[in-house]
Formats: C-alpha cells, structure tokens, sequence
C-alpha cells in the first residue's frame, strides 16, 4: 500500500507540480530497479488498463467500432515495456557523449517522469471525438517536460542541449520504428505500432514529396547519394579559376547564413519551452527537422552545392587547394597563383580555411 501511494504521489506531481517532483525524487532516482517498480511499471500498466476499459466503454462510438482485447492490452504492457527501456538507454547513452551523465537510472527516471503525461494520453486516446487531440496535446507537453528534465537528472552542459535533444528524438524515431518493423509479421500493424504507414509506397521511388523530419532526413541522404557520385577532374596546371573561388565563397557564406538561423530558431523553441510556454506539434517538428540538418559536419554545405546544381567534388577540390595555397604560398608558381586568389578574397575566406 505505501508503494501505491508513492506511485500515485509521484504521478499526481509530475503531472500538476513536474519541477518539485522531479527535485524530490532525484536522490532516489540513482536505483533504476526502484523506478521500474515505484514508476515506470505502474504506469504503463495503469495506461493500458485505463485504455483498455476507455476502449470497452466508447468504441461503440467509432465508426470502425474496434475494441481492444485483453491479449492487445498485455502485448501493448510488454512492448510498453520495451520501449520505456529503449528510451531510456538511448537518453542516457547520448547524454554521455553530449558531456553530460551516462546513466541508465537516471535517463529511466526522467523519461518515465516526464511522459507521465504521455502515458496520461495513451490511454486517454480512447475517448471519442475528442480522444486523439487529447493525447496530441498530452504528447507535446511530455516532450517539453522532458526537455526541461534532462539537464536537471542528466547535467547536459548548455550548449549542448538543443544538439542532444533533438539527436535523442530522432535516433528513438528511428528505433522504434525499426522494431515495428521487425515485429509487424509477428504481430501485425496495429501492435507494432505501424499501422497503415508500413504499406505506405513512393511511386518509382520518389520521395521528394515526403513532408516533415522523415522527408529531411530522405532528402539529405538523397543528396549525398548523388554527391558521392560527383567526379571532378583538376586541370593539370593545379591552379584555380577565380570564378571557382568566387563560388566557394558563395556556398560558403551562405551555409554559415543558413546554420545561424537554424540556431537562432531553435535557441528560440528551447528558451519557449524553459519558459514553460506552450508548444505546438509544428514547433516540436521544426525542432527535429532542425536537427537532420545537424547529422553531418558539412551537410548544409553539401545541401547548398548540390541545390544549386554544384558539383561536390570540385567544391572539396576548390576547398584544399585553398588550404594548401595558404600554406605554401609561393613555393612554386601554382602556389603563388592559388595565394594571390586567396589573398584577393581573403577577408571571406578566413573564417572558412582552417588554418
């Protein structure tokens, strides 16, 4: 009975006062054993109950009129499971390399805190009419809780939050979606989690059309297909074409123009969400389409060469000889030729040459 109570302590305030609980449970939180049986058990059992008996009582009110089985709500219990696990290593596993604690206890116990909410909604899903808006909004505010948890249970410096948080919706995204995958034979498409999106097909392999972070991450991937296909062959005097500096400017500048007001917009989302302001499905997409353009040390780069019909190759070539002009200056005639280019343009390359 006490650990009862305790559960639904814990429940009730990380629902109506998150930022106490969370400070009050923290010297505990240290134990994932305790938190698996005090928290992260109780409720994905409570939400499945609560789901199931919701589903008996309003699927009349559907359309479909489906109703859940007591074999769907344990299978949803044991997968529920799976994933409040998955989630968990996954935000602790990056908090370590983001500089911040690699714990699993501690990603368990702000995870499962934070989607306190969210478990509220899986199971509110259930309602009619108004069941799938609910859990939408629910939804949302786990994710703002748990942007707001992570540096508190999981010290993940500053600076470097925005760049964890996003790479830990986006690789949980891909996990999950890879094990529904795994499992839709076994099981079928509504228990992994799939459902109709699994048959979804691109006619002749097109996937330019695909909307939000998905159909980011595609296009870049695309990109960098057709980039690793670029060939370029250098003149075989070595030197530089002034227009070919005058485009690496261009790429350049407007890739650096491009990363500060990715930053800028997600500095602004994560300052919305410490201030506790509501967040929208849209801002949360912004967030995570923000973040497939940070995968990659020269994605924006190579997204601004190949968009405007650049050739990748010629660009890495333009960039070395640069490099390599900087350095060796007038060892020879190529060099000089190459140094006096860099000089001209000097005051727009020096922030791009390492040197």
């Amino acid at each position: 009975m006490l650990a009862l109570n305790c559960t639904f302590s814990l429940i009730r305030g990380a629902l109506f006062a998150p930022e106490a609980t969370w400070r009050g449970y923290l010297p505990e939180a240290d134990n994932w054993q305790k938190t698996a049986f005090l928290l992260t058990g109780p409720l994905i059992i409570l939400a499945a109950v609560l789901g199931y008996v919701l589903g008996l009582l309003f699927s009349g009110a559907y359309v479909v009129g489906f109703r859940p089985t007591i074999g769907m709500t344990l299978l949803s219990i044991v997968f529920g499971a799976i994933a409040a696990g998955i989630v968990a290593f996954i935000v602790s596993t990056l908090a370590g390399l983001f500089g911040g604690k690699r714990s699993f206890a501690l990603g368990l116990a702000a995870t499962s805190l934070a989607f306190v909410p969210g478990y509220l909604g899986q199971a509110l899903r259930w309602l009619p009419w108004i069941g799938g808006l609910v859990f939408l909004v629910l939804f949302i505010y786990a994710l703002v809780l748990l942007w707001r948890i992570i540096p508190l249970y999981l010290e993940v410096p500053a600076g470097r939050r925005v760049g964890h948080y996003i790479l830990t919706l986006i690789a949980t995204v891909v996990v999950m979606v890879l094990i529904g995958l795994l499992l839709r034979p076994v099981i079928g498409p509504e228990m992994s989690g799939l459902g109709d999106y699994a048959d979804v097909q691109f006619p002749d392999g097109d996937t330019s059309g695909v909307g939000g972070v998905m159909g980011g991450a595609i296009r870049q991937a695309e990109r960098l297909a057709a980039a690793e296909e670029d060939r370029y062959a250098p003149p075989a005097n070595g030197k530089l074409e002034e227009n070919q500096v005058k485009e690496y400017v261009r790429v350049m500048i407007r890739a650096r123009d491009i990363s500060a007001e990715n930053a800028e917009r997600l500095q602004a989302l994560a300052e919305r969400a410490d201030r506790n302001e509501r967040m929208s499905l849209s801002d949360m997409n912004e967030m995570m389409r923000g973040g497939t353009q940070m995968m990659g040390m020269n994605t924006i780069e190579l997204e601004v060469v190949k968009s405007g019909g650049g050739n990748w190759a010629e660009h890495q070539w333009v960039r070395e000889a640069l490099r390599t002009a900087y350095f060796q200056r007038d060892t020879d005639a190529v060099a000089a030729h190459n140094y006096q280019l860099f000089k001209k343009y000097e005051d727009e390359l020096a922030q791009f040459i390492a040197r």
